[in-house]
Order: structure tokens, then C-alpha cells, then sequence
């Protein structure tokens, strides 16, 4: 039977694309796919992220004024929070940008660097503009997974203290003082705005160094708290369940596979049951 008194460690990018096989062994076991961060990739990051600091209006003229301003690249958790069902979880993760509103409203944007429009200039292009809107709605849980975060982010002195990764006292005090001040400036109301930033190289700029333009587009999310703790309440109660979901098809295994290419290697069903879940 599941631990009736576990709290779930979610992370807001688990949210999409999600596989709930995958996420059943990766929450109850610590069975995963470790991807490897390639340095240009965070580079690149960086790079968009510093752009978009300053005046919202950056993003989109569309924005009411407001601030965009730097979540320190560090994890956060949240509170313990409970879905509809009474089961207990706390997000764990880092945004890439929050925006303060002159208004004292909030918002979060995530950056991607992928597609978002068709190339006119190749005619084998086949990009369309449902593409781009199944890239929205997949990643939609996860912007509102990271505005439950910055709304509820855990202050206690001791929580903090068992998360820090000090090892003198003197440090630990320090790093939970700095912690605290970060958290009062990145905290936030439930976001009222909520955006994806496609980011997408567009061409070469000629020069004694090689260049490469970018193009961005905003796409704004509707906020919908109350269909999200849905969604977390259904993630929950599978993860909460004796027995892992079965294998999606386009996850496991075949031509359709997307990801998770080590549970065609690892995964065995009958020695899952002699493993220990992790607390």
C-alpha cells in the first residue's frame, strides 16, 4: 500500500510532456532517465535570459508595465501542499523569469528555444500552427506548477536548514539568511499572467565573428488554477497507486518512442515489487 503520510517532491518541468509510467518509478523508486546538460544549451540559457531582464515590454507589447526580474537560477521548494484527494506534495524547481507589475500583480514566463513558425523559405518545412499549439498546452502545467511554487515558497528556518548544502553551522546559518532574502524578492501572489517565450534561430549575421539571429514570439497562457490541482490531483493518485501504469507505446518502446529509452533496458515489472520505495 502507498505511504498515506508521504509528500510528493514534484518538479514543475515533470509536468510536461508527461509519461505516468515514467513518473510512478521516478517518484516512487528514484528509477529515471538522467538527461546530460549539454554546456551550450546553458550558455544559450543564460544568454535569453539576460536579454529579457528590464522592462517587460520586451517580451510583448501587450504586457501591462512591469519589471522582469531574475530568480537567481536557484531551486526553491514550496510549502506542503495538498491536492483535492488530501495527498501531500511540495514543488521543487526554478523559474526562468518573474514579473512584478507596477500594479503589484505577478507573472511568470519560461523560455524555449524551439520552432514556433513555419520557415517559408524551405518548401519541406512543415510546420503549422497546431504544432505550436500543442507545444503551449503541454507546457501549460508547468507555468502553473512554478506560480504555485513562487506563491507558497517554504520559509522555515529548519526545512531550510535539512535542504542546505552548508556544512558548518556558521554556513548553514548564512546560506538560510541568504535564502530568506531572496525568497522576499522573488515571492509572488498567484501569477495573474502567464507566458512561454519561443525563442528560435532565425539566420546568420555576416561579420568577423559568426553570428546567429534570433526570433521570438510571446504566447500568452489562460490562467486556470483550479484545472491544474485537477491535473496534480490525477498525477497524484497515480503515483499514489500499489502498481505502475502500464508503458505508453509512443514512451517505451517501438519506432514511436520519444524518451525514456532506459526503461526499455532496466524496467522489469517482477523485480519491482523487491525493490523499496523511496520515503
Amino acid at each position: 500500500m502507498a505511504d498515506k503520510n508521504k509528500i510528493y517532491i514534484i518538479s514543475p518541468s515533470d509536468l510536461s510532456y508527461i509519461c505516468y509510467h515514467c513518473a510512478y518509478l521516478k517518484n516512487n523508486y528514484g528509477l529515471y532517465n538522467s538527461s546530460i546538460s549539454a554546456g551550450i544549451t546553458s550558455t544559450l540559457d543564460g544568454i535569453e535570459k539576460n536579454y529579457f531582464l528590464g522592462s517587460c515590454k520586451k517580451i510583448s507589447q501587450e504586457l501591462p508595465e512591469g519589471q522582469v526580474i531574475d530568480p537567481y537560477n536557484q531551486v526553491f521548494f514550496s510549502k506542503v501542499l495538498i491536492d483535492n484527494e488530501g495527498r501531500k506534495f511540495r514543488i521543487k524547481g526554478k523559474c526562468d523569469a518573474i514579473i512584478k507589475f507596477i500594479d503589484g500583480k505577478s507573472g511568470i514566463i519560461d523560455f524555449k528555444t524551439s520552432k514556433f513558425k513555419k520557415d517559408e523559405s524551405k518548401k519541406t518545412d512543415a510546420f503549422k500552427p497546431e504544432d505550436l499549439k500543442k507545444k503551449v498546452d503541454e507546457y501549460n502545467p508547468q507555468l502553473h506548477c512554478y506560480s504555485l511554487l513562487y506563491s507558497n515558497l517554504e520559509t522555515d528556518r529548519e526545512f531550510l536548514k535539512k535542504t542546505s548544502r552548508a556544512k558548518k553551522d556558521d554556513s548553514i546559518i548564512k546560506s538560510i539568511d541568504e535564502r530568506l532574502d531572496k525568497i522576499k524578492i522573488v515571492s509572488i501572489d498567484e501569477a495573474k499572467f502567464l507566458g512561454i517565450v519561443f525563442i528560435y534561430p532565425e539566420d546568420v549575421l555576416e561579420g568577423n565573428k559568426l553570428g546567429v539571429y534570433f526570433s521570438y514570439k510571446y504566447e500568452p497562457l489562460k490562467v486556470d488554477m483550479k484545472n491544474f490541482m485537477n491535473l496534480m490531483t490525477k498525477y497524484l493518485g497515480i503515483l499514489d497507486q500499489n502498481d505502475p501504469p502500464p508503458i505508453p507505446e509512443e514512451c517505451g518502446s517501438g519506432k514511436g518512442m520519444k524518451k525514456c529509452l532506459s526503461h526499455s533496458f532496466f524496467y522489469d515489472e517482477k523485480k519491482l515489487k523487491y525493490l523499496n520505495r523511496i520515503n
